[in-house]
């Protein structure tokens, strides 16, 4: 096809539109591997030496979905109080929040009550889609919070549960497959729900 110079034969912005951005937060106490499974998912790589994220990490990954393509971004919040303004003007528009505990850790398990009612009072305006996970199952011998406690949290709030561990890569997939499969459900139901609406006024 001849296509005239300084002109596209297609509308970028249509391109754009039609592309399914997904915007994912982790949260959780310092040190129970957000930003190692974050890594896991995009890089298939693990790093075993903690360092504590400053402010924000960042992530990014084209992950597919039903046939679906999700350009997928990451925002791993630094866990300790002194990032709490950081972290609420990064809640913004998230579609799914990715709760994170070490079961290793009971303390980490305690402060997901906290955590749950931070992502509440700073993303309340925006429909999202919370996971519980459950991470560093393979350090079985340590283990200090049992997967029953767990469910029988995440199912008081009405909440998906997932066990992982970034270092093995255990159950890593599998996470953010069923927590992306429900962000796009939602994100299809809403829309079915603005067509229904619009058709209405016509």
């Amino acid at each position: 096809m001849e296509r005239v110079r300084g002109h596209l034969p297609f509308n970028p912005h249509e391109g754009i539109g039609a592309l399914v951005w997904v915007k994912v937060v982790g949260v959780g106490d310092s040190g129970v591997g957000k930003t190692c499974l974050v890594k896991r998912f995009c890089e298939e790589k693990f790093t075993p030496k903690f360092h504590p994220t400053v402010g924000v990490d960042y992530g990014f990954k084209i992950h597919t979905i039903d046939k679906t393509d999700l350009r997928v971004h990451f925002w791993d919040m630094a866990g300790r109080v002194e990032y709490y303004d950081v972290r609420n003007e990064l809640y913004s528009q998230t579609q799914a929040v990715m709760l994170v505990f070490d079961v290793t850790n009971r303390a980490s398990f305690q402060s997901l009550e906290a955590w749950n009612r931070e992502t509440l009072r700073c993303s309340s305006s925006f429909p999202s889609v919370t996971i519980i996970v459950a991470n560093k199952v393979d350090q079985d011998i340590e283990r200090a919070v049992t997967r029953e406690e767990g469910e029988r949290w995440a199912a008081s709030h009405k909440m998906e549960y997932c066990e992982t561990s970034a270092a093995t890569g255990e159950g890593v997939n599998g996470m953010f497959d069923k927590m992306l499969s429900d962000v796009l459900k939602v994100a299809i139901a809403a829309q079915n729900a603005s067509n229904t609406s619009m058709t209405k006024i016509k």
